[in-house]
């Protein structure tokens, strides 16, 4: 049978559900039966050389002392059944290396439930750094729901759809009622991915016990499903735009992660395996909001969790090609003409073009073709910042903007009433088109003097 390999965070998990599973059911040490022993986290090397077992006990002793001297008999009987927790390790995870183990009290869980009853006491909700929850606080709200409904932003693109993909594949695979609620056409390019989750009609749908943003943090951009969402007795947003002010029950936020999809991933370390299919799901949404891994939001951890993904079955260049090497010749037609009519600026360190609806129907392309022309202006020699201004099939004027790092383009998109990341960003606007491109001259050369 092949050996199995695990990346820190996965193995972690995979160690902490043994461990917890031990202590119910094999290990009889009385210093580990007599008080509420449980193990809240591992913290696995990303070599599997060793392993950090954080443990917390309930029931101890009011007096600081004894208490001390309950907790090192505690460790000394995790030490004594270490060879034993290595054994089980080894064999249920078919590693060729099973990792040292080191086991030490997890005093930030015990200041942890000590915060939290506070803020119950006063009516606050419990949040991380920064206003976010802890990706295993989210696993938790997701746990205790049962009706889980999980909403991609409008106009979805590879890494809201994967994202939400994912983690309903996720939740059903633990026996929930999960779905992804969307009314929009779904990209060729990335519809390979849907599984079956998507929901389109969402009218007669019951209200969720959850409802759940993915990649996006203002409910006005789900259009006509805002209401569906509202409808949750709970609500959570998980997102990494910088330009995004979350206020929901529960929040997971980080404008580091290359993608929604990182954060996803996190959250799932704490709930079980993911399946080929939602690994996938994952896989498309980095690659897609990391350029292919060209973007300066591109880290070391984005490659180490792709490379678990690809570890649970995810093929590359599968992905590749049908995510980047099947374009129709109508979204070729479409950007040439666009690259045809840009306009140059700023001393050549700017570029802008423009996209009207004729051009689009001349073209026999689809909407969601338009994807991909802000980066291929972007792309050119000496070009900084590129904008890309088209007419959408409402009326209004959709504006995309890409810099290479010298203008914070979410910054400039905020002005208009959008938002996204510092190098990547847009907004819609009523503005007639010409005033639009006008403004955007005005502002990205005065960024750029």
């Amino acid at each position: 049978m092949a050996r199995k390999s695990y990346r820190g965070g996965r193995i972690g998990e995979e160690i902490r559900r043994i461990i917890s599973d031990l202590l119910l059911r094999e290990i009889k040490d009385p210093r580990l039966t007599g008080s509420l022993v449980s193990v809240s986290e591992v913290s696995a090397a990303a070599d599997g050389t060793f392993a950090t077992v954080y443990v917390t006990m309930l029931g101890s002793s009011a007096d600081a002392e004894a208490a001390e001297e309950e907790k090192k008999e505690v460790l000394a009987a995790f030490e004594s059944a270490k060879g034993l927790i290595r054994r089980e390790i080894g064999a249920r995870l078919q590693m060729r290396y099973t990792p040292e183990l080191r086991f030490a009290f997890d005093t930030s869980e015990e200041y942890g439930r000590h915060i939290e009853r506070i803020m119950s006491d006063i009516g606050m909700k419990p949040a991380g750094r920064n206003g976010s929850h802890s990706p295993k606080q989210i696993a938790e709200a997701l746990t205790e729901a049962q009706r889980i409904h999980i909403f991609p932003h409008e106009k979805p693109d590879g890494d809201t759809l994967g994202s939400a993909v994912a983690l309903c594949l996720l939740l059903r695979e633990l026996g929930k009622d999960a779905l992804v609620v969307l009314d929009d056409k779904i990209p060729e390019n990335i519809a390979f991915i849907e599984n079956g989750c998507v929901a389109a009609d969402f009218s007669a749908l019951p209200a969720p016990d959850l409802s759940v943003l993915v990649d996006v943090a203002e409910t006005h951009r789900l259009g006509a499903r805002e209401v569906a969402f509202a409808s949750g007795t709970r609500t959570l947003c998980i997102d990494h735009h910088v330009s995004g002010k979350p206020d929901f029950d529960y929040n997971l936020t980080d404008e580091d992660a290359a993608a929604s999809a990182e954060l996803v991933y996190a959250v799932a370390e704490h709930l079980g395996p993911l399946s080929v299919a939602a690994a996938e799901a994952l896989y498309v949404g980095i690659i897609t909001d990391t350029g292919r891994f060209c973007y300066s939001n591109t880290t070391a951890g984005t490659h180490d969790i792709t490379a678990d993904l690809i570890e649970i079955g995810v093929e590359p260049s599968k992905v590749a090609t049908l995510v980047y090497d099947s374009v129709r010749p109508e979204k070729i037609r479409l950007e040439t003409m666009v690259l045809a009519g840009m306009e140059m600026f700023a001393g050549g360190k700017a570029v802008l073009a423009f996209m009207s609806r004729q051009m689009l129907a001349d073209a026999g392309a689809l909407d969601e073709e338009t994807e991909g022309i802000a980066e291929k202006l972007r792309g050119m020699a000496g070009v900084d910042t590129s904008c890309f201004v088209r007419e959408t099939a409402e009326g209004t004027i959709k504006a995309s903007m890409r810099s290479k790092g010298l203008v914070n383009v979410a910054q400039l998109a905020e002005g208009f009433g959008g938002g996204g990341h510092i190098r990547a960003a847009g907004f819609t606007t009523d503005m007639p088109a010409a005033a639009v491109m006008d403004a955007l001259r005005e502002k990205v050369a005065a960024a750029l003097a």
